[in-house]
């Protein structure tokens, strides 16, 4: 037997020596023998701050083998022609944002990376739809537990514990920003938290509950001075109009969130065309499209937060029959359909019929604006310059007007004019689809609460009001068993894909991979050859 095992051994130890063997020739394969000075020349990218390791791998080598001739590093400047792989520094904290990003696409070089806003607008978003203080401590826990313990899982060769493995930070930060929405919603396991103590009271004199600090004539149902410090008030889980409640809440704020996440997104565009010398996609990509979002969705955020912050029980407002808060809806919807014309019940502020004509003319304007400029001027450029000189080892004369210098591709105005078009297309049309899309927000963190609700009320509650033990135990097992089996599992991965579409599909695509000509940087490495070969 131990005969056995150590034959088994040694052909594992054969074949990985032959395999290193076959890689480092392959990779020597590569190099260009110079037949004047009788020597090999190998060209490659490496980072900055690797040079000089570099260098000390060759002197070692040198060393070690005893070689007459010694290994030379020269560092030169890449070609205006030539693009350098994407290369970032990241650690174990950093490496499963970086790959959720690069899941997309490869950035381009020197282009904005969106990881950095992944962490925490990712684990954000997720807790937007995972509010719940218990099950953001369940998965905080489960993820530190594994934080704690890296060392012996990262070894693991179960697939499932070495994906859960890579994400543990990602689950960690998605567990707090759970704590933090779930006190916002003020729920613990559904069950409402009365931490401060609820500001709203019920009276005799009326059904509907007043302010405890501004309760003198309960008929009026006035709101307390003096709110809940955070989240909602726990007196409104029990309330008959509560689901009216939550879903106006949080169809706003999943707007709010998204037209600014997306508004964030086309500012980065800009950070891009800033760096890479492109004046044509600032003036004529760029600013039509942030004024056309703005002029619809970031007047449409405007509103929101406005409805929001103006006090309708003041005493101007209720001695005027006509302050009511609106339909924001159907402001919008009027804002298309009857400009210049906002009957009184949708009047939030003076001036407002104007306001709106001009952001619909701004609207108007931005589409054309975004169409025809920017194909019209890249031809005229390429027409300015009838020839570039190329310098390489003798000069060239090559025809400029038909090359794109920033694009590395052959210039065609038909097909500029068509892409132009599509993307201008896909722009307006995606501003009403992304923004819609935010409202899974909405949806989500509505049906994780009523998910929550259902099994506490049914399961848990149903079993204690038998006052048998045993049921008692049944229906806590079962309760359990669905908190972990539906909402900690099935419910969290619900979110935690949706997270990622949003990122990708209404985040990234503002900015992130437009020309699809980023390649990741690939050293030579016997860990990543054997795992491609073991995949293979």
């Amino acid at each position: 037997m131990l005969l056995r095992w150590l034959l088994k051994l040694e052909s594992n130890f054969l074949a990985l020596q032959v395999f290193c063997e076959k890689a480092v020739y392959h990779t020597l394969n590569l190099l260009n023998f110079d037949t004047s000075q009788k020597l090999f020349v190998g060209e490659g990218w490496c980072p900055k701050n690797r040079v000089d390791d570099v260098r000390l791998a060759l002197d070692r080598a040198v060393r070690r083998a005893n070689a007459q001739v010694p290994s030379m590093v020269e560092e030169r400047k890449p070609s205006s022609r030539e693009t350098p792989p994407t290369y970032y520094r990241i650690n174990k904290f950093t490496e499963i944002f970086q790959t959720i990003v690069e899941s997309y696409g490869v950035a381009q070089y020197h282009e904005v990376n969106p990881a950095p806003f992944l962490i925490t607008s990712f684990p954000f978003l997720f807790g937007v739809m995972f509010g719940d203080v218990g099950h953001g401590i369940i998965m905080a826990a489960f993820a530190f537990l594994m934080i704690l313990f890296e060392k012996r899982l990262q070894y693991s060769k179960n697939e499932m514990v070495q994906n859960l493995y890579k994400g543990r930070y990602i689950i960690f930060l998605m567990g707090v920003f759970s704590i933090f929405t779930g006190f916002i919603y003020n729920e613990f396991f559904a069950i409402p938290l009365d931490i401060f103590g609820s500001r709203w009271k019920y009276t005799s004199e009326s059904n509907m509950a007043c302010g405890i600090d501004n309760c003198d004539v309960p008929s009026e149902v006035l709101p307390p001075l003096h709110p809940y410090p955070l989240g909602f008030d726990p007196i409104w889980k029990g309330s008959q109009n509560s689901l009216l409640f939550f879903n106006s809440y949080k169809m706003k704020f999943s707007i709010v969130i998204g037209v600014s996440q997306m508004v964030l997104g086309i500012c980065l565009s800009c950070v891009n065309a800033k760096f890479f010398r492109e004046p044509i996609d600032i003036w004529y990509v760029f600013v039509p499209q942030m004024i056309f979002m703005n002029s619809i969705f970031g007047y449409l955020v405007f509103l929101i937060l406005f409805k929001w912050l103006k006090n309708w029980n003041s005493e101007a407002c209720m001695s005027d029959p006509t302050c009511e808060p609106p339909d924001l809806k159907a402001i919008l919807i009027g804002m298309f359909m009857s400009p210049g014309n906002v009957p009184p019940k949708l009047k939030l502020y003076d001036g407002q019929a104007f306001v709106q004509v001009l952001l619909l003319l701004a609207a108007l304007v931005a589409i054309p604006w975004m169409l025809l400029p920017k194909p019209f001027l890249l031809k005229a450029r390429f027409e300015r310059t009838k020839y570039q000189i190329v310098k390489n080892n003798s000069d060239l004369e090559t025809p400029a007007s038909d090359v794109d210098s920033h694009h590395h591709g052959p210039f065609n105005f038909g097909d500029t004019m068509v892409n132009q078009m599509i993307h201008t297309i896909e722009f307006v049309l995606g501003a009403v689809s992304n923004t819609a899309s935010y409202l899974r927000l909405w949806a989500l963190s509505l049906a994780h609460a009523e998910l929550s609700d259902v099994f506490l009320e049914k399961l848990l509650y149903t079993s204690i009001e038998t006052g048998s033990p045993v049921g008692i135990v049944i229906g806590f097992s079962m309760w359990l068993c669905a908190t972990i089996g539906v909402l900690m599992l099935m419910e969290s991965l619900s979110a935690f894909l949706h997270a990622l579409r949003l990122h990708w599909v209404e985040f990234q695509n503002k900015f992130y991979n437009l020309h699809g000509t980023g390649r990741k940087f690939a050293p030579f490495d016997f860990a990543e050859l054997r795992q491609a070969e073991t995949e293979s």
